[in-house]
């Protein structure tokens, strides 16, 4: 008989640990097979359906943690529960974990950070399971020998991420777009100057940024670039000075435009209204939301051939994006196995082939809509990560 499954990370629609959540918890309510959520829900991030199928998760958490206060600091065993540890860099697992276990105990993660100590080993094998969402994490677990590791890819919603027409508000500008939180990690250096020489020769080029987080303090990582030693500077509203940090490169005035923090309902009419999307990340440890919201709207993309994109990219005999094979092996004591620095230069070609050629632009992007509607929805991550998790 299914074990019940409860998750020790908050359901919401901010980010990707918040959506891998709601959807599992969406798909297990479908089933009757009733999550138990061990943190607090961010309902109010949630659209209104979502929110609607999910308000007795909420009702219960409330009742359970009530009911949990009085056991005190002691850990409490949940019988008849698998319950899933949400995971950082290091397999480092947040509080709830440390008070809450179950007749299994399945890590969930997505880990860019390749240390493998035996601190960090000691941790990873405390799981009786390990569940990952890209190639590139199950391959590093399989070489630390790990036998028992489930592989779920993320997906979109297609409901929400689809083609619009768009609403001209960009005139007739080629509109390169760049998503993700701004850090080393994700590449908005090689964009910047990719961008900066494609501008020089198409003034018309427009770059729409979504590079707000809630932690802007993960953009000082992108000092380490060899491209851009000085980091955006935080505004006296918390916000990254996007627009300026680009000026100090070069970038003409008008030529950048800062999105701010885009909520879920805005992103596709932005996309519809984009040319190009590009992605030259160093690491992905899944296989990069934003780049798949993009795929999912029809946008043209160029992705970085490493890590967890490249199980996004597909066959070079019916290519569904541009892909940055153009690698340089980054080391970095260890903890950086896989992660690759990107071409600014390929970047700019590829720019190039997509203002040159629109028609094979839109045949790519084609493909890439059909692959994200057919094989990367949430449905189907819920689906086979409840499978991975040995339901």
């Amino acid at each position: 008989m299914t074990r019940r499954f409860a998750l020790t990370w908050p359901l919401s629609e901010i980010h990707g640990w918040g959506l891998v959540g709601v959807h599992t918890a969406l798909y297990l309510e479908a089933q009757g097979m009733r999550p138990l959520l061990l943190d607090t829900p961010v309902m109010d991030s949630l659209r209104p359906e979502n929110r609607a199928a999910l308000q007795a998760l909420e009702d219960e958490h409330r009742r359970y943690m009530e009911a949990a206060a009085a056991c005190g600091a002691s850990t409490i065993f949940i019988p008849d529960a698998d319950v899933l540890h949400g995971l950082g860099n290091g397999f480092a697992a947040g509080e709830p974990s440390s008070r809450f276990r179950g007749q299994r105990n399945i890590g969930v993660i997505a880990f860019e950070d390749t240390n493998f100590s035996a601190e960090v080993l000691a941790r990873a094998r405390a799981f009786d399971r390990i569940v990952v969402h890209s190639t590139y994490n199950r391959d590093l677990l399989l070489e630390q020998g790990f036998d028992t590791v489930g592989l779920a890819f993320q997906g979109v919603d297609p409901t929400e991420m689809r083609p619009l027409p768009p609403s001209g508000r960009f005139g007739d500008r080629f509109v390169v777009f760049s998503g993700g939180k701004l850090e080393y990690r994700k590449g908005q250096d090689i964009v910047l100057m990719a961008f900066r020489a494609f501008q020089q020769r198409h003034p018309e080029a427009l770059l729409v940024t979504a590079w707000q987080s809630p932690w802007p303090q993960t953009a000082f990582t992108i000092a380490e670039s060899q491209l851009t030693r000085t980091p955006p500077n935080i505004g006296p509203d918390g916000r990254l000075q996007v627009v300026e940090w680009a000026a100090h490169y070069g970038l003409p005035a008008g030529s950048v435009v800062d999105l701010g923090l885009v909520g879920r309902a805005n992103i596709a009419a932005v996309m519809a209204d984009c040319h190009a999307a590009v992605f030259p990340n160093r690491c992905e440890g899944a296989t990069n939301l934003v780049a798949m919201e993009a795929m999912a709207c029809g946008v043209p993309v160029v992705l970085s051939a490493n890590t967890g994109h490249l199980d996004l990219i597909g066959s070079a005999g019916e290519p569904r994006c541009w892909p940055l094979t153009k690698q340089t092996q980054l080391f970095h004591k260890g903890d950086r196995k896989g992660w690759k620095e990107s071409s600014v230069n390929e970047l700019v070609a590829h720019l190039e082939a997509i203002h040159a050629d629109r028609e094979e632009a839109k045949r790519r992007a084609d493909r890439a809509l059909a692959f994200i509607q057919g094989e990367r929805t949430w449905t189907h991550f819920a689906r086979s990560f409840v499978e991975a998790c040995g339901a």
